[in-house]
């Protein structure tokens, strides 16, 4: 399932394993992947890397780096809605909290 042709089957597949081992590193790959290929994929990601016990410290930059743009993902040229602040304030949280736990 990690080399599914299926963006968020990998991304599905790359959580659970990080689930099964408690390790995000041996999918790291495919979440960063995932993350840099679409926006919308971070606040799933983000929540497998808070699951309790997870080693998530591979994927600390790519969260360091979410926390300091400026420019939301969710910021569509043409227009916005309010949904869009709310799950952007969530993924930040999750970003955080996954860099809090360390």
């Amino acid at each position: 399932m990690l080399a599914s042709d299926d963006l968020w089957e990998r991304t599905a597949a790359a959580c659970a394993l990080g689930e099964i081992s408690g390790d995000a590193e041996p999918a790291l790959p495919v979440l960063g992947s995932a993350w840099q290929g679409n926006p919308y994929t971070r606040g799933t990601i983000t929540a497998c890397l808070t699951e309790p016990g997870r080693a998530a410290a591979p994927a600390h930059d790519l969260l360091r780096t979410e926390l300091a743009t400026p420019r939301r993902h969710t910021a569509r040229s043409g227009g916005h809605g309010s949904h869009d602040i709310v799950n952007d304030e969530r993924l930040l949280r999750s970003c955080r909290a996954v860099l809090e736990a360390g």
